[in-house]
């Protein structure tokens, strides 16, 4: 078993995965699109439909939403399935545990703009119940959360950090899916807390909460006294000009204490705190993360497994993903960046053999550097260098399909541009080099935005669908069978719905492709029948 890293991407609204080979290093990072404008911003791994596989919920502040991606028995996640937070909800934070004690996942979240937690109840199949929200205090703006048994009555609580009133809120359960109102803890006056954790630091098996305090550069910690209720904070310097913005524990050392990692995108460094087991730290070394790294986010796991723990690093500013191994005693070696690309944002990916060895490739496509790049799989997990195709300026692709559309057995690419409006169109070749052939128009200000492929006239050449979120229309392209498309069919979704994705199947048996349509401001999804 090896340990993988989750990462947000905000910038480009994704999630990236990079599986570790259990030797401290890691393949390619695959991203997963968690939908547009989603700024997503802490991620949880939790199995949500009980097939013990670990599926990925990420709080997605700027769509009001949680997205889950479903965990795959073959190292892939379904599309993002999205569930509503609340209107100008924007959550930070999010925590799964089973707050009704059915045996399935929940989920609560932090809602920074809505002032108060959200509880979303699960129904053990990927899905989730409308979300429930209690007050955190007007203008509070919770921005962390993390869940425990505070009172120990086997019924999981909620803690949460109050950025703007310096305070962390409790919320004591109830064992039915609904919470007591919050009980506070000051954090310290302008300290502005962003980061929660809860582990027992002191060795009483009694749970405690340490947060970070991104204006006071310093981290607190709360011990509790098992019955839900708390000591008043207890200050330990970060240094100046740190600004502390996550936080982890974990055992570094071996010692059986817990100790604490910060993150401190102020100095672009990470500290460790190593604790003595009676509650008392000992402020140790730091590591460089990187010229401005912007490191903002933290995850803790034996990489190498050599029994040691070591720090992952995600840093918003570098554009990269950062390791650092621990070599022993207190100290982590050299941190390996893993790179994002630079102001790439990469919108979307998909897999075929392009080059006929018989290993998986991947192209992507880069919205923000107007391209699309093919990765060579070498059939043992890692990839080759970026092999780069120029788009036109603004193209701002977002959509990518893979399908032989000439008959000469070698996969070919449609790229959809919402940037300026067209779909390429490349021509693949054995050797895994690609033409670009044809540029067909979706018309001005269509703004395309998915694409997927299919025979929808039962002629046995595969045609084009795209939707075009600008003038709210399904396109339908047909295939000549020489990688050419003509004999256009538009159908409107509805005035300002902005289709986003596509997807086709046999919706009722009849043997003819059918269309779903993802109806991004509509909030529903459309399905087109094939009648004839």
């Amino acid at each position: 078993t090896y340990f993988d890293i989750a990462a947000a991407f905000a910038a480009n609204d994704s999630v990236g995965i990079l599986y570790g080979y259990g030797n401290g290093s890691f393949r390619e990072l695959i991203m997963y699109s968690v939908g547009y404008n989603s700024y997503p911003y802490e991620i949880v791994s939790a199995d949500v439909n009980n097939d013990n596989i670990l599926d990925i919920i990420v709080a997605n502040a700027g769509s009001n939403t949680i997205g889950v991606l479903v965990g795959l028995n073959n190292e892939k996640f379904t599309p993002v399935m999205l569930f509503s937070t609340g209107n100008n909800s924007s959550p930070y934070g999010g925590a799964a545990g089973d707050f009704n004690n059915d045996t399935y996942i929940d989920f609560v979240v932090a809602n920074y703009l809505g002032n108060s937690i959200g509880v979303l109840l699960g129904f053990g199949n990927g899905s989730f119940a409308a979300v429930v929200t209690y007050s955190t205090g007007d203008g509070s703006r919770p921005q962390s959360i993390a869940i425990s048994d505070f009172n120990q009555d086997t019924i999981l609580d909620i803690v949460v950090a109050n950025y703007r009133l310096n305070n962390i809120g409790i919320f004591l359960g109830r064992g039915d899916g609904t919470f007591a109102n919050q009980t506070t803890y000051s954090t310290g006056y302008n300290s502005m807390p962003s980061f929660i954790i809860v582990n027992d630091f002191n060795n009483d098996n009694k749970s405690d909460v340490v947060i970070c305090n991104t204006n006071t550069d310093d981290i607190g910690i709360f011990y509790g006294y098992g019955n839900g209720t708390f000591t008043s904070v207890i200050l330990y310097s970060t240094g100046d000009g740190t600004s502390p913005h996550a936080i982890r524990s974990g055992n570094f050392n071996n010692d059986n204490a817990m100790d604490i990692v910060v993150a401190s995108p102020g100095t672009n460094r990470i500290l460790i705190l190593y604790g003595s087991g009676d509650g008392h730290f000992l402020v140790g070394p730091t590591f460089s993360t990187g010229l401005k790294a912007g490191t903002i986010s933290l995850g803790v796991g034996d990489f190498d497994g050599n029994g040691l723990l070591d720090v992952t690093t995600a840093n918003y500013l570098g554009n990269n993903i950062g390791v650092h191994i621990s070599s022993g005693y207190q100290h982590f070696g050299r941190e390996t960046i893993y790179s994002t690309g630079d102001a790439s944002t990469p919108y979307a990916v998909a897999v075929s053999d392009f080059n006929h060895d018989n290993q998986s490739d991947l192209v992507v496509v880069n919205y923000g550097t107007n391209n699309i790049g093919i990765f060579f799989g070498f059939g043992n997990g890692t990839l080759s260098t970026i092999v780069l195709y120029p788009l036109e300026n603004n193209a701002n692709p977002t959509a990518v399909a893979v399908a032989d559309f000439n008959h000469d057995n070698y996969s070919d690419i449609a790229v959809v541009n919402y940037g300026s409006n067209n779909i390429y169109i490349f021509l693949g070749s054995i050797n895994g080099i690609f033409s670009l052939v044809t540029i067909y128009s979706t018309g001005i200000g269509s703004n395309p935005h998915g694409i997927t492929i299919g025979d929808f006239n039962n002629d046995h050449i595969l045609d084009i669908i795209a939707v075009t979120a600008g003038t709210n229309q399904v396109i339908l392209a047909q295939g000549y069978g020489n990688g050419t498309f003509g004999n256009e069919t538009s159908y409107t979704t509805g005035y300002n719905f902005n289709p986003y994705a596509v997807a086709v199947g046999y919706f009722n048996g009849d043997n003819w492709l059918d269309i779903a349509i993802a109806i991004y401001q509509g909030d529903h999804i459309e399905i087109l029948l094939k009648t004839c």
